[in-house]
């Protein structure tokens, strides 16, 4: 059992670090909140302000920040979904050697609205080198799978890293420690063997279900929808509760309740609500499937 974990977590790294250096993988910190903010209108001051610190502590409403998360997650999703309807029908472009594409753009999109999400709630940027990706690196995203696939132990952690973060003394540069000491050895471990054990299973099920073109593009990518758009709501419920650093925490969670008060009175069933938009992204899905899978999962030039 421990040569099959070792290897599943040596085959979720590998594949990991070949997802993370594809080229539209990493988001810019900057120029993203940047674009976003500026189309909501706000002036160039207060988003400098966001950017030197986080956009909560310049005095970003939550409001505004819950919109925007909300919008990332739409558009990945759906871009997602497109791609894995392609992806699903018979010659479905294959990468990264055995594991088709549609499970290797599911995990492209994953990282992309991870990083959308945590830059609004307050992290920094933490995909600077793609072509060298350390542990510590490897180890935060991996938490932040974690936390989305719920796997036990990944939530803890990242909560923990956020209290450490927000400390003056290591709010620049996290404290030299080594990572099987850290609060992300655990549940890292716990994530890479997930996604090695389902990946691999994946891919050898892609070889051998590809049979009815059309249905097969149709399963693929709704199940992309569903899966991606639940997980990507996890983890914004979970960093949106917590307090980014140079706030006050207590202020800050009353505004996440009254929020999450206001959300609950005039929401419509996430069923109803889940349904309605699959549906609709099953209808926009063949018309997106070009304009998306050009150029996109092009690996970067080293």
């Amino acid at each position: 059992m421990d040569d099959q974990n070792r290897e599943a977590e040596q085959f979720a790294i590998d594949f990991l670090k070949a997802v993370l250096r594809l080229r539209g993988v990493r988001i810019d910190r900057r120029q993203f909140l940047r674009s976003e903010f500026r189309r909501r209108g706000l002036d160039d001051a207060l988003i400098d302000d966001a950017l030197a610190s986080n956009p909560a502590a310049a005095g970003i409403s939550l409001a505004t920040l819950d919109e925007i998360a909300r919008g990332a997650i739409e558009f990945e999703t759906r871009k997602s979904t497109a791609l894995s309807f392609a992806a699903g029908l018979p010659g479905g472009f294959a990468m990264l050697g055995t594991v088709p594409a549609d499970i290797t753009q599911f995990y492209v999109h994953a990282f992309r609205v991870m990083q959308k999400i945590a830059y609004l709630y307050g992290w920094q940027s933490f995909l600077e080198d793609l072509e060298d990706i350390d542990d510590e690196s490897l180890g935060k995203l991996a938490a932040f799978l974690g936390v989305m696939m719920g796997v036990g132990g990944a939530s803890a952690s990242v909560s923990a890293f956020a209290v450490q973060v927000a400390r003056p003394a290591v709010q620049k540069k996290i404290a030299s420690v080594a990572l099987t000491k850290s609060a992300w050895y655990v549940p890292m471990k716990q994530t890479l063997r997930v996604i090695g054990v389902q990946v691999t299973k994946q891919s050898f099920a892609k070889t051998v279900t590809k049979v009815v073109p059309v249905v097969g593009g149709v399963v693929s990518g709704g199940l992309t929808f569903v899966t991606l758009r639940i997980q990507s709501k996890r983890l914004m419920t979970h960093l949106r509760e917590l307090p980014p650093p140079n706030t006050d925490a207590e202020t800050y969670l009353a505004d996440v309740r009254r929020a999450d008060e206001a959300s609950s009175s005039g929401s419509r069933s996430p069923l109803i609500s889940g349904a309605r938009d699959l549906g609709d992204s099953m209808a926009t899905k063949a018309s997106l499937v070009g304009s998306n899978v050009t150029g996109f999962l092009r690996p970067r030039k080293k």
